[in-house]
């Protein structure tokens, strides 16, 4: 008599992705998964951590594909091998979808209210903010009248801390003179590249020996949203 033993095994697998994986909206995203061990061979299967798998993505076995990816489509993505031998094997990458957005600037002392007044002599701070993902790409730029400013005694520029104030930056002007008048840009921008900058102008000006501040612009994707304050 022959006998034949038919031996099995749990399955195994690995990702030839990085993790995390970045990238710019519109790109074409490959994950690919292959199985490096189980018996019988095992069926695998891709699976997103948090909803459903975009309707776009395309499926070929341990291959998946998402063409002109969005910020819609981050998160984490999983592969799993399942030959119902022990336990199903799992391996996952998180991808994150480069982005800014929403920036803003407020200045203290607010001029927006009466009871705060801007003065030749005092100090001004001007801050921006925006989102940025991923948040450790964010770099700001200042300009004046569109020269670069650096940090200098009178013109301090930090950034804020993240835990505090996420995707801010400011600009300290000690002892506000009148030479200080002009337009002060705020430019923020990916490290990575593939992402419009976005840009934010204050103006600082004089009138009828008050300062004021007005027109805030927003460039955004080479879109522009222009808006006018009145003090």
């Amino acid at each position: 008599t022959v006998s034949f033993y038919l031996s099995s095994s749990s399955p195994s697998i690995k990702l030839l992705v990085d993790d995390p994986i970045v990238v710019n909206p519109g790109e074409a995203i490959t994950l690919v998964c292959v199985t490096t061990g189980g018996e019988p061979a095992p069926s695998l299967t891709w699976v997103r951590s948090f909803g459903t798998l975009p309707e776009k993505t395309v499926l070929n076995g341990g291959t998946l594909t998402i063409p002109a990816i969005t910020s819609d489509d981050a998160g984490i993505y999983s592969c799993i091998a399942n030959n119902n031998v022990g336990n199903p094997a799992k391996k996952s990458t998180n991808i994150i979808v480069r982005a800014l957005k929403k920036g803003r600037f407020w200045i203290t002392p607010d001029p927006y209210h009466k009871d705060d007044n801007i003065q030749i002599g005092r100090e001004v701070k001007i801050s921006c903010q925006v989102e940025a993902v991923p948040s450790e790409e964010l770099t700001f730029s200042w300009f004046k009248n569109g020269r670069p400013l650096r940090s200098s005694e009178r013109m301090v520029i930090t950034q804020t801390d993240p835990d505090v104030s996420p995707g801010t930056t400011n600009l300290d002007i000690i002892d506000l003179k009148f030479t200080d008048f002009g337009t002060y840009t705020c430019v923020a921008s990916l490290k990575g590249g593939g992402i419009s900058d976005i840009s934010i102008d204050v103006n600082i000006s004089s009138s009828t020996g008050k300062i004021t501040f007005g027109h805030q612009r927003r460039r955004h994707n080479r879109t522009a949203v222009s808006s006018n304050w009145k003090t």
